[in-house]
């Protein structure tokens, strides 16, 4: 499916809502959501596209009060499911299940685009932007996540993605490590054989865990946004090390939120 390609299956009179974390303290963190309903509304395939943030405005609670739509599709901008997709949206938005009747309207909880197998394309896409002409069959990628021992659905959601780049067998191999918990970043080069690496954080948006704590703790001589950084790096032995962009920030994220509305229609068939 492309963007701008019209779905049968999506109601044209429909309205999408895009539910970010947002931030008081970085304006980056809600950029991929911006840009994700700004691609959407080009598509024409929803009457409405509304943007809502639980650390900014417009709010989670207030949102629905601009929607005039009577269907919205409520999609969780992240890419895993933990307290914010299973407790905190399901809480502001007074969801009693996948499919909740509110007054005149419904609305439909999506899964975040995160967990869909075309995420896997996204990671890649990102990996082989980075790595230029460097052929991907020779590199191995490195997907490097947040983690967190309170909720194993994220380390879960990265794992399944790995699985399916590795099945696709554009790269040589395909590793996962976590800034929070194992396995480490810190021991990246045990992870992968001793080849040429692609890494690509698992973050929605670039930030300070982008920027700085991932190449700081792999040893890069340069992060992203110092001067002098370029692609690739040399480690140790003349291995190159790339540096892609976070998978949230890949262009076709766009697509993997359609095919998310698709997949719950499918699953919740419309009446």
């Amino acid at each position: 499916m492309k963007a701008g390609a019209p779905s049968m299956r999506i109601s044209g009179g429909s309205a999408l809502v895009l539910a970010g974390h947002g931030s008081l303290f970085s304006p980056e963190s809600a950029l991929p959501i911006y840009q994700h309903a700004a691609s959407l509304r080009n598509t024409g395939m929803f009457a409405a596209v509304y943007e809502c943030f639980w650390k900014e405005e417009p709010s989670y609670r207030n949102v629905l009060y601009e929607v005039e739509e009577e269907r919205v599709y409520l999609v969780p901008d992240f890419l895993s499911h933990g307290y914010f997709t299973r407790e905190i949206l399901p809480r502001e938005f007074g969801l009693t299940g996948p499919v909740t009747r509110r007054n005149s309207s419904e609305i439909r909880y999506c899964e975040p685009p995160g967990r869909h197998p075309r995420m896997a394309e996204a990671i890649m896409a990102q990996a082989e932007k980075a790595l230029a002409q460097t052929d991907c069959r020779d590199v191995a990628l490195l997907l490097v996540g947040h983690g967190t021992d309170r909720n194993e659905n994220s380390a879960e959601t990265a794992w399944e993605q790995a699985e399916r780049i590795r099945r696709s067998g554009r790269f040589a191999e395909c590793g996962v490590a976590f800034l929070e918990q194992e396995p480490s970043v810190l021991g990246w080069r045990d992870l992968v054989g001793p080849r040429d690496l692609v890494v690509v954080p698992f973050f929605l948006s670039e930030g300070k865990h982008s920027y700085t704590d991932i190449p700081r703790r792999m040893g890069l001589a340069c992060h992203p946004r110092d001067p002098g950084f370029r692609n690739p790096q040399t480690m140790e032995g003349g291995r190159r090390v790339y540096y892609a962009g976070t998978a949230g920030m890949a262009p076709t994220l766009d697509q993997v939120i359609l095919a998310q509305v698709e997949a719950f229609d499918e699953a919740h068939p419309l009446v």
